[in-house]
């Protein structure tokens, strides 16, 4: 699923897509398992994917 293209259509972060919400509201999103937490979930998996393949290199300098 690409995320970029998913639109938050409730609360504060109405009209924001779910790439650029805050890792908090994803978290509460999850935590309370929104209805739409399924998209809250992908976000965070695709961040920590990019952080892991972008400091993973790091790791073995």
């Amino acid at each position: 699923m690409n995320n970029d293209k998913e639109i938050c259509d409730f609360g504060l972060h109405h009209g924001e897509p779910y790439t650029a919400l805050p890792a908090t509201f994803l978290n509460w999103m999850v935590e309370t398992n929104h209805t739409k937490s399924h998209f809250a979930k992908n976000e965070l998996e695709r961040r920590t994917f990019a952080v892991e393949n972008t400091c993973g290199g790091a790791k073995n300098s």
